[in-house]
């Protein structure tokens, strides 16, 4: 499972970028970067630029002076949508359920993820998986005995390493505080393929 840390502002400058890009064709002022997220410093924001600059998530457009374009390792840009509560009965990719996109830095170009999920709980905690992760996850109904996944278990999320012990699904937290959740049948909804961690 790969990871990545990004912090939390850094993501918004990101998003905000990534859809500015998107919506006008060229990048956004850095004035009108501190005054989409309410920043007032333009050197914090330069700041969290040249980061993410070095993170290979933003580079200078070769077209212009001075100009951000969206780098992907030389790639196209890949983000994928964070899926907030998901629920019993509905499609994962809900209008309702999206909070926005994750970026994927380069190293995960490659990666098979659809979604990714915020973390809420220490279930996960021996597994490397803490709170306020975001997890990146490959949407798929099955998944082989060790396999960290996503499973609908009444009507909401969870994130266990998966078993099938004695005919019956296990899912085993990674926390030496927690019980095992054993099941006739749940609904897999993916497996985790890497995380990124905020600080």
């Amino acid at each position: 499972m790969k990871k990545y840390e990004i912090e939390e502002k850094e993501r918004q400058i990101f998003d905000f970028t990534a859809k500015y890009i998107e919506e006008y064709g060229y990048p956004p002022s850095v004035r009108e970067i501190c005054s989409s997220l309410g920043v007032k410093s333009t050197a914090t924001v330069y700041a969290y630029l040249n980061r993410l600059k070095s993170k290979g998530l933003l580079e200078k457009s070769p077209m212009k002076k001075r100009a951000l374009a969206i780098s992907n390792g030389g790639a196209k840009f890949k983000s994928i949508p964070v899926i907030g509560v998901i629920r019993a009965g509905e499609p994962i990719f809900a209008i309702q359920n999206l909070e926005g996109y994750c970026p994927l830095p380069p190293e995960f170009s490659d990666s098979s993820a659809d979604f990714a999920l915020n973390v809420t709980g220490d279930s996960m905690i021996n597994a490397g998986i803490m709170d306020k992760d975001v997890i990146l996850v490959k949407s798929q109904n099955d998944a082989v005995n060790g396999d960290i996944v996503v499973a609908l278990v009444e009507d909401s999320a969870t994130v266990k390493r998966f078993f099938i012990k004695k005919g019956k699904i296990v899912l085993h937290p990674e926390n030496d505080n927690m019980q095992d959740m054993i099941f006739d049948n749940v609904q897999i909804l993916g497996v985790v393929k890497g995380l990124i961690r905020k600080f």
